[in-house]
């Protein structure tokens, strides 16, 4: 299977999941880009405008508001997550407080606000070290960190795990449809 083709899967599922929704268009990395306008790199900085020198990460989904306010992002890791892979997901993206994508040859930007929400999702085995790491260290030191009020906030952050990426990824839409019934 080819990499990234679970996130194009989970990209079409939240595009439709969403559709009623019309105040939240979504954005999503992986798919055919000449077909689809929303589907795009969405490309997360700090500043005023996106350039390679202030680029910080990539996420795979980003879910927006009509007041141009990232409401949701996502990163899916569709193989076995590391520890080392899970925070720097987590850091890429708290480091940012923009995230733009670019529509038909043309920067499109949107700010992290006190709604913007973070979720990590990947493949941790349900027990075991990789696991204990995660909750019981990577998360309690998380919250330790001092970060600008204009990027995204740790209690804004999820991590969503399944033994592989079909229980994962159900997970994460059990997770998003709990962001969305909640406003």
């Amino acid at each position: 299977m080819k990499n990234g083709k679970k996130t194009e899967e989970f990209g079409l599922w939240l595009t439709q999941y969403l559709k009623p929704k019309s105040q939240y268009p979504v954005f999503y990395d992986h798919g055919n880009q000449q077909k689809d306008q929303t589907v795009v790199a969405i490309k997360g900085f700090f500043g005023d405008k996106v350039t390679n020198r202030n680029r910080l990460a990539d996420v795979d989904v980003m879910v927006v508001n009509n007041d141009n306010e990232v409401i949701l992002l996502i990163e899916i890791e569709e193989s076995k997550m590391s520890p080392k892979n899970l925070i720097g997901d987590i850091f890429t993206a708290m480091m940012c407080n923009r995230f733009a994508v670019r529509i038909k040859k043309e920067n499109k930007y949107f700010d992290v606000s006190s709604k913007t929400r973070l979720i990590v999702a990947g493949v941790v085995p349900n027990q075991g070290n990789e696991r204990d790491i995660i909750i019981d260290r990577i998360m309690p030191r998380l919250q330790k960190f001092h970060k600008p009020n204009d990027t995204l906030q740790i209690d804004k952050i999820k991590i969503v795990t399944g033994k592989d990426v079909s229980e994962t990824l159900e997970k994460l839409k059990n997770e998003v449809r709990s962001v969305f019934t909640m406003g």
